[in-house]
């Protein structure tokens, strides 16, 4: 009995505590801690990846005027999305919710990914454990996971399957099909494996089927963002912090401001040299 609920325990602290429910405009999703510690002037950070459609209604794209280029450019305009953090009785009961605004850092809608930061200095209860980068291939058919989410905004709502399939392409973009069933408001939650409790995906879209008028939701045959695209996402945008001790908070801020600066002076030489700057395509949200 005791080792048995030690395995709760760990549950509850490793799987539980690292998951959200965020709240965007009209949209209810969910999120997953990654990241909490004290930056150079001692406050905590923390970061919580979700998807982009969750967070989407909250990305407008405007024009601002830039000293630097002389010219209108676009820019993305975000609104203030909330998390919810989860209070809990004898670490299964939840009594409440502790709600905290934060920043969207950065998405990428191709990837249906996006990064988002408290905006108080609180300390998360707890930080998903990532699934070990270029280890991928030791994942196998059959494990057992865990899906946690707030489905149809509820409070955490644990679902237990298998891993049924690897390379499922949609869109041009690989997912894994698991059978712990999720429905809407899982997306931007998280998949762990059973056994150790490893974070390896985003829940972010669920099978349907056609019928009559409408479509009814596979809740059982759910697709979710591959632990390797989520590295790949952290790299691209520059937090490598994130899952790497090499890198810090500050240098890789430093290292996004430069890219930033790098990308106008790049247009501001094409527009000197008379050639048309490229267009930024709106980002729309999907359907």
């Amino acid at each position: 009995m005791v080792e048995q609920q030690d395995i709760y325990e760990q549950n509850y602290n490793q799987m539980l505590r690292p998951m959200v429910r965020i709240r965007a405009a009209a949209v209810g999703g969910s999120g997953t801690v990654l990241y909490s510690q004290k930056d150079q002037k001692g406050r905590f950070s923390t970061y919580i990846l979700t998807n982009q459609h969750v967070v989407n209604g909250l990305i407008t794209v405007e024009k601002k005027w830039s000293s630097l280029l002389g010219r209108d450019i676009k820019k993305d305009i975000f609104g203030i999305p909330e998390i919810h953090f989860f209070e809990y009785e004898w670490e299964s009961r939840v009594i409440g919710a502790r709600a905290i605004e934060a920043d969207i850092m950065t998405y990428d809608k191709d990837e249906d990914l996006a990064l988002l930061k408290l905006r108080a200095g609180f300390e998360a209860p707890a930080v998903a454990k990532m699934y070990p980068r270029e280890e991928e291939y030791k994942l196998r058919l059959t494990m057992p996971v865990y899906a946690l989410g707030s489905g149809l905004g509820e409070n955490p709502v644990v679902t237990g399957g298998f891993l049924s399939s690897f390379n499922r392409e949609i869109d041009n973009k690989e997912y894994y099909l698991q059978t712990a069933p999720t429905i809407f408001g899982n997306s931007g939650g998280a998949v762990f494996l059973a056994a150790t409790r490893e974070f390896i995906g985003v829940p972010a879209r669920i099978a349907v089927v056609m019928r009559g008028f409408g479509t009814d939701a596979i809740t059982h045959l759910s697709y979710c963002i591959p632990i390797t695209r989520i590295y790949k996402f952290l790299e691209d945008q520059l937090f490598r912090f994130i899952y790497d001790s090499n890198y810090t908070e500050e240098e890789e801020a430093i290292r996004r401001d430069r890219k930033r600066r790098d990308e106008e002076l790049k247009i501001a030489a094409k527009e000197g040299r008379g050639e048309e700057p490229e267009e930024e395509e709106p980002k729309e949200e999907e359907g």
